[in-house]
């Protein structure tokens, strides 16, 4: 008799757990998607398995490219700070006058008056988060915890010192020799984890900026000589590792369905070193305004919306999370401003247009694509202009006014100026267009006052 009602009060808490679990699961399919964006540093366009690598195994990130849209024409800015604005704000980053690197100990950083997609998305009701690398200046007035993000763990420096602090929010927690590397992983990973578990009752947004695959590469010892490509790919291979472990906790969680998970870098990776990573097809690395500079792998993966197994090449970037996930929350878009970005949710549903989203891409006075078409209005220097620059055979610099047809040749190795410049007078005037706009309606980097001083508690 006991044993019988020890079985049925077990199937009987057993039946309430589950409808709990589907009411949970309910609740959250009806209320905007959790969206994870994850952010690498210098890794390249081929340096991982769904882009072509065959020397560094990613299962995770491939898992999230089968399992949503690859993403072909992905672009981004040519070094770390640049990107990280343009993220933040959804505009170019000369817009808001961050189009170098914020160095260490410039006292610059992102402007107090920018309106940043973490604000916009706390607005909407959602749970703000971020872990990782800030790179948008490193004094407590730059601070994440002032730009919208309600929770931050990381660094705010370039980590390129003899020391790098590690904050919770505005508290420095540690200071660790140099960089911040693969040796930090689990610290940062736990920080993302549990962030999620915190917010998993109410829509989130957590930006996770990985600081790998930056150099010195300094893997996790537990991924030390595990790739084919040296400590660069075992670097790589511990960042699938932190992809597939914030996957399994929203799978562990039940929210998957409902999460827009998005993985992408900052810029492509730096080719002046031994070890270097892969740019694949495309001519070039960081530093420059060659695809391999600008175009970045990017997957996304949204269960319940995105179509498994999608591709898209058509032009997206950087630029654009901040008006999509304004989209995604029922948030608008800042109208008191230009913000150059564009909602890609109709092709994140994979529907057909009649007309791209964006026609153009450009990076303010260097270059513009236009369709297939792609003109550097700035001479460009190969790897930055590095000499030493090892791994690839051509260094010849292109010329200002270096015409290329990237649907033909996407390596950028065959100037047609010469034979359309037609194309090339159209895209000169594209520029010179934009150019006015931007100076018209750009503004300032934020600078901290003569006076102040660097946070140090």
């Amino acid at each position: 008799m006991n044993n019988s009602f020890s079985v049925v009060a077990g199937a009987f808490l057993a039946s309430l757990a589950l409808i709990a679990l589907a009411t949970d699961t309910q609740a959250a399919a009806d209320r905007p998607p959790n969206i994870l964006f994850i952010l690498t540093d210098d890794q390249g366009y081929g340096d991982l398995g769904c882009y072509g690598s065959t020397t560094i195994d990613t299962p995770n990130i491939d898992r999230l490219c089968a399992e949503g849209m690859k993403f072909e024409s992905f672009y981004v800015h040519n070094r770390c700070s640049p990107t990280r604005a343009a993220l933040m704000t959804g505009c170019h980053a000369h817009r808001v006058g961050v189009d170098n690197v914020v160095y260490r100990r410039e006292r610059i950083g992102l402007h107090a008056d920018e309106i940043t997609i973490a604000e916009l998305l706390q607005k909407a009701g959602y749970s703000t988060g971020m872990v990782g690398k800030w790179h948008l200046g490193e004094w407590d007035a730059f601070n994440p915890v002032n730009h919208g993000f309600a929770s931050f763990f990381g660094f705010m420096e370039s980590g390129e010192g003899k020391s790098t602090a590690i904050y919770r929010n505005r508290e420095i927690v540690e200071h660790v020799k140099g960089k911040t590397d693969g040796v930090h992983s689990p610290k940062l990973l736990a920080a993302g984890i549990d962030f999620i578990r915190a917010s998993k009752n109410r829509p989130f947004f957590l930006y996770y900026a990985s600081p790998l695959p930056h150099t010195k590469w300094i893997p996790n010892e537990r991924f030390a000589g595990t790739s084919k490509h040296g400590t660069y790919g075992d670097v790589v291979q511990e960042i699938d590792w932190q992809v597939g472990e914030l996957m399994e906790t929203l799978d562990e969680l039940g929210i998957a369905e409902n999460t827009l998970v998005i993985f992408a870098s900052d810029n492509g990776p730096q080719l002046n070193v031994e070890g270097y990573g892969s740019a694949g097809v495309l001519r070039d690395g960081k530093w420059t305004n060659f695809e391999g500079g600008i175009r970045v792998p990017c997957n996304m993966r949204w269960p319940s919306v995105i179509p498994a197994g999608s591709m898209n090449n058509e032009i997206t970037g950087i630029i654009d999370m901040l008006p999509t996930f304004c989209a995604l929350a029922g948030v608008d878009v800042p109208s008191d401003r230009v913000i150059d970005g564009r909602n890609i949710l109709p092709y994140m549903r994979g529907e057909d247009l009649d007309s791209p989203i964006h026609e153009t891409f450009i990076v303010p006075g260097a270059t513009v694509r236009h369709g297939d078409w792609k003109l550097l209005v700035k001479g460009q220097s190969p790897g930055g202009g590095k000499s030493d620059r090892v791994g690839k055979t051509d260094r010849i610099p292109a010329k200002a006014g270096s015409l290329f047809n990237l649907n033909e040749d996407l390596g950028e190795t065959t100037d047609l100026s010469a034979q359309h410049p037609e194309k090339v007078q159209e895209l000169t005037k594209t520029m010179n267009v934009f150019m006015e706009e931007l100076e018209t309606n750009s503004r300032p980097v934020g600078e901290l006052p003569s006076i102040s001083t660097r946070q140090t508690n």
